[in-house]
């Protein structure tokens, strides 16, 4: 990660292409790539949460996934170069926990220099986690009410 090109000094991967790599490592359970992606100094935002500060403190929270029963999964749908220094995604996320499976649409955005993560802002519907919460609950009770994660469009 962060290789440089000697001939024009610019990264070889895009922040689109690091914004990809981040949500499937994310998305595999691969925390030490995610990690390696990530900026020392990176600001990580999220919706109904407090922000994250520094690669340690989210790394910490990967870690929580890996040590818990709750397991973390996504597919990307979508990416996008938004700007020089940015990309958009859109993914599924999928929180699970023995039979009940937290599942919902977030979009994600990553600013990235010099070919690392500086901030990522996450951002999910309330009311769709809502329900999500809901159809998990149901799930838990009735296997064929259980989402299941859709194929990976990218």
């Amino acid at each position: 990660m962060g290789t440089i090109d000697h001939v024009n000094n610019a990264p070889l991967w895009s922040p689109q292409d690091v914004a990809e790599r981040f949500v499937d490592a994310l998305g595999s359970g691969d925390y030490d790539i995610a990690e390696r992606l990530l900026a020392k100094n990176v600001v990580y935002r999220r919706t109904g949460g407090r922000p994250l500060r520094g690669r340690a403190a989210i790394a910490r929270h990967f870690r929580w996934h890996a040590r818990t029963r709750v397991a973390m999964q996504a597919v990307l749908l979508t990416s996008e170069q938004s700007g020089c220094a940015a990309a958009v995604t859109e993914r599924v996320t999928a929180l699970v926990c023995g039979p009940l499976r937290l599942q919902f649409q977030v979009r994600g955005t990553f600013e990235v220099a010099g070919g690392r993560i500086v901030a990522w802002r996450d951002e999910a519907d309330v009311r769709a986690v809502v329900r999500a919460a809901a159809r998990a609950i149901a799930g838990a009770v009735y296997a064929p009410a259980r989402p299941t994660l859709p194929r990976a469009v990218i």
